[in-house]
């Protein structure tokens, strides 16, 4: 008789639990369905101040990696290449490394109705590392010398179609076409090559320094390059959050 009791009690203790896990798993999901998945309030397209807040907050996501999306600061770049045919120059740029996308700012934002180009006007300030080959017909060898770069004030012009779309779950997201991307400088990139005593740096130095559109030609290279990720990381952002929770369309 004891030990139907005690197999009573087991079964019983068994049930609270079951009961109370379960109660705690409803109000989860109730919390999970209630909270908005992004930190920032819904922005008018109109209202810029509110987009520049968002915008930061959107980088700080991209960087932890929220939605699968690919952290930009830094951000790595295999290389860059630039050919000169008619001088017989060519230029590689390795194993690059970019910093400082994630403090871009939002200059304009230019917003019509569906499947019309919208467009977007951000401003960067680049810090570029990498290892530079450079090779040309009358020398023998390539010329290697590891480069600095800094891109003040470069200028993304990026054009885009998009729609919105209703899913499975009745919410509506945004889908984007694919982007056009424009640089432009607004002044020359600094760079510093090393090692300064090397007499590679030194034959690389004089040739930049006399076709500096070489280095203007890197920047806009690398920095559409990033900006690249960056609308990447928003198309897949724009089809995993519903649009009401950063964008009000409607």
């Amino acid at each position: 008789m004891s030990y139907l009791r005690f197999v009573v009690s087991v079964l019983a203790m068994n049930y609270i639990f079951l009961c109370a896990g379960q109660n705690l798993l409803e109000r989860r999901r109730e919390v999970s369905t209630t909270t908005t998945p992004i930190p920032f309030p819904p922005c008018r397209a109109d209202d810029i101040d509110c987009l520049r807040r968002g915008l930061r907050t959107f980088f700080n996501l991209m960087d932890s990696g929220h939605y699968g999306m690919t952290p930009v600061d830094p951000i790595y770049i295999n290389s860059v290449a630039i050919a000169l045919p008619e001088q017989q120059l060519s230029f590689l740029l390795r194993k690059v490394i970019v910093t400082g996308i994630s403090w871009t700012k939002l200059v304009d934002k230019r917003f019509h109705e569906n499947g019309i180009k919208n467009g977007v006007l951000f401003s960067s300030d680049l810090h570029v590392t990498g290892d530079l080959v450079m090779a040309k017909a009358d020398i023998y060898e390539p010329l290697f010398a590891h480069m600095t770069m800094d891109i003040q004030g470069v200028q993304t012009n990026i054009t885009y179609s998009w729609d919105v779309e209703k899913k499975k779950d009745n919410e509506y997201y945004i889908s984007l076409g694919q982007e056009r991307i424009a640089i432009r400088n607004g002044r020359l990139p600094t760079f510093f090559l090393q090692p300064r005593a090397s007499a590679d740096t030194k034959i690389i130095d004089k040739t930049l320094q006399l076709k500096p559109s070489i280095v203007d030609h890197f920047s806009e290279e690398i920095t559409a390059a990033a900006m690249r990720t960056v609308m990447d990381n928003i198309r897949l952002f724009a089809q995993t959050v519903p649009v009401k929770y950063y964008y009000k369309l409607f």
